[in-house]
């Protein structure tokens, strides 16, 4: 069969989902990556309307148009499906750029000008994003027109949410906001900073009544004097505080751990180092060991701490060329105890943790940082803050497609009559499609 002749199939598919990727390079490399800003709410609204009604107009007005039955049938969406997924597997094999860094940035290579560093708003993506979305919706409006059954619910479920959340996802990108606030103890902010540096006044604001961090136990290495590597060099070794009057080994050096202070102040130099107990803000962790270098029968005695922004590390020297070192303590959590405002004027008290989000109106509040320089001793937390108008849509849509697996499971396959287009009524196979040709109402059938 030669190409575009009637019924189109496979072939057709793939070069026109590879021409849709083919004029999205043209206008990439003509003006360059889509601007999310420019579509933005009520743009993004207006086009989705839009959209939606030109779809149904076409379904309507040409109901019978070869072209338009193709483009709501397997042969149109299978090549574009394995088209995006090309494309999907390069966005997660390169690396990706945020939208509003600066060109100058991007690695100067080949895929620069194809818009591959930020995949999600490049031509070539949006606009096969949006061919799915009109095969998908042309798709379920061609099921509308035939005879229904409870088996549809699954279908419809299926690819009404996929449409939801795939235009919910397209179109709400424009409107989402990613905010960083900066708060110190005991105040109030409602201020925050974009991604371009832009301060913005918020609806809500928020009050920090407390800053915990906690840490793991400290740990002991052995390291490089000079290069403060730590030793092995192929596998690193260390200990994890655990208790006093302890002997353990750390790269073949003996260590018996003498004494612990959680909250010690470091006075004096290397030569005259003096530690004292400090229960106090910017107190450090400090441990004295005695540490015993292989073929050697006399063992160094003296503190290992970590530091502080008030107090700085010291580290044993065991021998020429090795020290014992306290590498800086790993975080446990951090937590921040907030009082939040609104315009509405409501006040809600939480705790906002990594992974434990707060969902306030419209924002979802982040834990996402502190004060490194101080560390446990930060009264500074940082939270971003992510508004994304068009998450309930996507929701939906995920929640729809949840239902039609769970619909399509609960109806199960159909089921065949007995001997329809399978076997004769003497027992013997008969083809399902006898002629070599597939018709024109077979090949548009999804």
């Amino acid at each position: 069969m030669r190409i575009w002749e009637q019924p189109w199939g496979y072939r057709e598919g793939f070069i026109v989902a590879a021409g849709i990727v083919f004029s999205g390079l043209l206008l990439q490399l003509a003006v360059g990556n889509i601007q999310p800003s420019l579509f933005a709410s009520p743009v993004n609204g207006i086009f989705g309307a839009l959209f939606v009604t030109g779809l149904t107009a076409v379904h309507f007005l040409l109901p019978k148009n070869r072209t338009v039955r193709w483009l709501g049938g397997v042969y149109a969406a299978v090549p574009a499906i394995a088209v995006l997924l090309l494309l999907c597997i390069i966005l997660g094999l390169i690396p990706q750029f945020p939208h509003n860094s600066s060109n100058e940035q991007l690695p100067p290579t080949l895929f620069t000008p194809l818009g591959w560093y930020r995949m999600t708003t490049s031509w070539p993506f949006v606009l096969l994003c949006f061919y799915i979305l009109f095969i998908l919706g042309l798709t379920t409006l061609k099921r509308t027109g035939q005879k229904q059954s409870w088996r549809d619910i699954g279908f419809y479920f299926n690819h009404l949410g996929l449409f939801l959340a795939l235009q919910g996802g397209l179109l709400g990108s424009a409107d989402m906001e990613r905010l960083t606030m900066s708060v110190n103890e005991g105040e109030v902010e409602w201020r925050a900073t974009n991604q371009s540096g832009e301060i913005k006044e918020l609806s809500l604001a928020i009050q920090l009544d407390t800053f915990l961090i906690e840490e793991y136990p400290p740990k002991l290495v052995l390291i490089e004097s000079e290069t403060g590597r730590m030793l092995p060099a192929a596998r690193p070794e260390s200990y994890q505080y655990e208790d006093t009057g302890k002997t353990i080994h750390i790269a073949g050096v003996t260590l018996e751990i003498l004494e612990y202070l959680p909250h010690a102040a470091i006075l004096g130099d290397s030569s005259s180092l003096k530690v004292v107990p400090m229960m106090m803000e910017g107190a450090t962790t400090a441990i004295r060991v005695k540490a015993t270098e292989p073929g050697s029968d006399e063992p160094v005695t003296g503190w290992v701490s970590n530091g502080s922004y008030l107090f700085p590390h010291s580290t044993l020297q065991v021998s020429e060329h090795t020290s014992i070192a306290m590498p800086p303590q790993e975080i446990k959590r951090y937590s921040s105890y907030v009082t939040l405002y609104t315009e509405k004027g409501t006040a809600r008290q939480a705790i906002i943790e990594v992974n434990r989000p707060l969902s306030v109106e419209d924002w979802m509040i982040y834990q996402y940082s502190y004060d490194d320089a101080k560390g446990k001793y930060s009264d500074t937390s940082v939270f971003e803050l992510v508004r994304d108008p068009w998450l309930k849509v996507v929701y939906t849509g995920i929640y729809m497609l949840l239902a039609g697996a769970l619909s399509l499971f609960i109806a199960g396959p159909k089921k065949e009559p007995y001997g329809k287009n399978s076997v004769s009524e003497k027992g013997h196979t008969k083809p399902l499609i006898e002629n070599s040709k597939v018709s024109d109402s077979q090949s548009e059938s999804t």
